[in-house]
């Protein structure tokens, strides 16, 4: 069976697989493509199992056995953010100018297509030497990376953690998954064919502030828990300036903080009791989620201290690691010379945002993160991806999947 790039992608955006958190209107999570999908590796003769994350929202893993030792994991996301405010038409999937539009397209459906495209030519023309393939269709990186560590939790020894055989089925056993530990790792999201060998993390939570509700024509009867949250924004505003102090990461530059949404009061004629807000904190690779929270808990502690109100951290709710440098290099250089080798440029970066990498990586298990596309598209209203950078990459995965690394 041969698939075309291009019409796979119009296919896959044309199912929507909006991240429940983001769906205000209209059809939410993965189940649908999630579905496609199985069907799709059924048609391609590829041995498949679903690993249910959380109700409704699986995992799909499959196997490409190959004639060497090696085993490369391919990972890439089911999920996309959501269509509210979208110019076009988010379910679209429309080719014209050299682009193909809709939500999903960059991130990460063009990825997903070029990899099911490789997959799909090199079982048509029976490849020999070649390494095993295992290819991950993970939910939920959008909002929690969840899927990508129930992914890797397959070849953990975690005791703590262990895997529920109820939430594993598909003809693929779940005993010869856990024999395919991978040696090396590719996270599919928009680099534009560079090799990103590493970026930052993040930890985000909510802040509350509680105060004492009163009528508005007697505001000194109350305490405003709005005039206390601007403290507390101010609080932050002022410790993402003191970050840019810091030396910055010589790949990833220096950690981030910034309030993204605030919320409070009951009505123009009360004084508000309370408010609160979304932190969204990007750490440098090396740092760790549960510290840079702590260090801001406590800042904010420190400079905001008004009468009559309680300021109230709740713990966070994502945390990720960020992707560090120090074992990818090799496995970059390859990739990178896969991309020269189609008289292309490639080049190792690193990048501000998050991926699912951190969730996969280990010691021996070298991971990078690469696929066609720009995150400048990523998550616009009007996002696509160019046609051409989506045939590069489909090349670039099929000489990778081929072990032609040269």
């Amino acid at each position: 069976m041969l698939l075309k790039e291009a019409d796979l992608l119009k296919q896959l955006i044309r199912i929507p697989s909006v991240n429940p958190a983001f769906a205000s209107d209209g059809p939410a999570g993965e189940a649908q493509l999630t579905d496609f999908l199985q069907g799709l590796l059924d048609e391609l003769g590829v041995r498949w199992l679903r690993q249910t994350v959380d109700p409704g929202r699986d995992n799909l893993v499959a196997v490409l056995p190959g004639s060497k030792p090696e085993v490369m994991l391919w990972e890439v996301h089911q999920d996309t953010v959501g269509v509210e405010g979208m110019q076009i038409d988010p379910f679209g999937g429309e080719e014209r100018e050299g682009r193909i539009w809709g939500r999903g397209a960059c991130d990460v459906k063009g990825g997903m297509a070029a990899m099911l495209t490789a997959l799909a030519r090199k079982i048509a023309e029976k490849q020999k030497q070649e390494p095993t393939i295992l290819l991950a269709l993970t939910v939920n990186e959008e909002c929690g990376f969840s899927g990508a560590s129930a992914l890797s939790r397959l070849w953990s020894k975690n005791e703590e953690e262990p895997i529920d055989p109820k939430s594993i089925a598909g003809p693929l056993e779940p005993e010869e998954l856990l024999r395919l530990r991978p040696q090396k790792a590719i996270v599919a999201e928009p680099t534009r064919l560079d090799v990103v060998v590493a970026h930052r993390g993040v930890v985000r939570w909510q802040c509350h502030t509680h105060g004492r509700a009163a009528h508005s024509s007697q505001p000194g009867q109350g305490h405003n828990a709005i005039y206390a949250m601007s403290d507390v924004v101010q609080a932050i505003e002022d410790y993402h300036q003191q970050l840019h102090q810091r030396e910055p990461h010589p790949r990833c530059g220096r950690p981030t903080v910034c309030v993204s949404t605030i919320r409070g009061g009951s009505g123009a004629n009360t004084v508000p009791e309370h408010a609160v807000i979304d932190i969204d904190h990007r750490l440098i690779p090396g740092e760790t989620s549960d510290e840079a929270y702590k260090q801001l808990v406590a800042y904010v502690s420190e400079q905001v201290q008004r009468e009559g109100i309680k300021v109230v951290h709740d713990q966070s709710w994502m945390n990720s690691l960020g992707l560090g440098d120090e074992n990818n290099q090799d496995w970059a250089k390859q990739i990178a010379s896969v991309v020269h080798g189609i008289d292309l440029p490639s080049q190792l970066i690193g990048v501000p945002y998050g991926t699912d990498a951190p969730a996969i990586m280990a010691p021996d298990i070298p991971t990078v993160v690469f696929g066609p596309g720009s995150i400048d598209q990523a998550h616009t209203d009007d996002e696509w991806l160019a046609t051409d950078q989506l045939t590069s990459a489909t090349e670039v995965f099929y000489r990778l999947a081929c072990g032609k690394f040269r």
